[in-house]
């Protein structure tokens, strides 16, 4: 069943931000996920800093990169998890790391850096061409000279888009650090027009009547599609990759990983 249009902006704005409401259960999810942040690291390492990170969260990215000893700067809109990182940056002395909240469709922070990266598909939070413009602009304005943008999102995968939205997906029960032992089960919305997939997650806490519902929005964003919002923003495309060990981007990848440089604008003519 899909939602109605009322039904579906309301939604999408709670899918921009719920998952992020929890830091607890939203660091327990994602405690395992690794390869990403090493894979930061070593961009870092290679491109040098200042950098700059959109969708910080919690800091599971940024932290890493201060212990390395970068100079980052980290923006979310999500305040919980920006005082999350906050509260977890002071266990890193001297650690060189300011944490903001804000949008990443409309930043100035005057400061050029030599990495921005947005890791862990923040960029699905773009909903509509003109902000991932917008967010691109932004962007290419906060590049030095010789600067890189690095991020990943997924690629769409067909058989998930194409889930039954009248169907509940059962997952194993588990401990929720904040609702205790709970079931769970998932509903997917998919709206092929707006390209975003809507994740409905219900946790049943055991011993309680009520449960708690929270909703993820993806915007579905495809490789060449991509390549094309990049352009919109003043950036190309430097170098594509299908997975955290660098390879270039398959066939049958399930995540894209893009370098993108500024355009580099001509040099206007001088007057005779």
């Amino acid at each position: 069943m899909k939602p109605r249009a009322d039904d579906f902006f309301t939604l999408l704005d709670r899918g921009s931000r719920e998952h992020y409401d929890d830091p607890d259960y939203y660091d327990r999810t994602y405690r395992a996920r690794r390869d990403d942040v090493e894979f930061y690291r070593a961009t870092a390492r290679r491109l040098g800093g200042p950098v700059l990170e959109l969708g910080v969260g919690s800091g599971r990215v940024a932290l890493e990169l201060a212990r390395d000893g970068h100079t980052v700067v980290g923006l979310d809109p999500s305040l919980p998890m920006v005082e999350r990182a906050r509260e977890r940056a002071r266990a890193i002395p001297g650690a060189k790391l300011t944490l903001r909240q804000g949008d990443m469709r409309a930043f100035a922070l005057r400061k050029r850096f030599a990495l921005v990266i947005a890791p862990f598909n923040v960029l699905m939070h773009l909903y509509e061409p003109d902000e991932f413009a917008r967010c691109f602009a932004c962007v290419a304005k906060h590049l030095a000279p010789g600067g890189r943008f690095v991020f990943d999102v997924r690629v769409p995968q067909p058989r998930e888009l194409a889930r039954d939205p009248d169907r509940a997906y059962t997952g194993r029960p588990f401990v929720h650090p904040t609702l205790g032992r709970v079931r769970y089960t998932e509903r997917f919305q998919y709206d092929p027009i707006k390209q975003v997939q809507l994740v409905t997650m219900r946790f049943e806490p055991e011993g309680r009547k009520r449960a708690v519902e929270t909703v993820l929005a993806h915007r579905q964003v495809f490789p060449a599609e991509l390549r094309a919002l990049l352009a919109t923003g003043g950036l190309r495309m430097t170098r594509r990759m299908g997975d955290f060990s660098g390879r270039p981007l398959g066939p049958d990848d399930d995540v894209q990983i893009l370098e993108a440089a500024a355009v580099e604008r001509p040099a206007r003519a001088k007057r005779a």
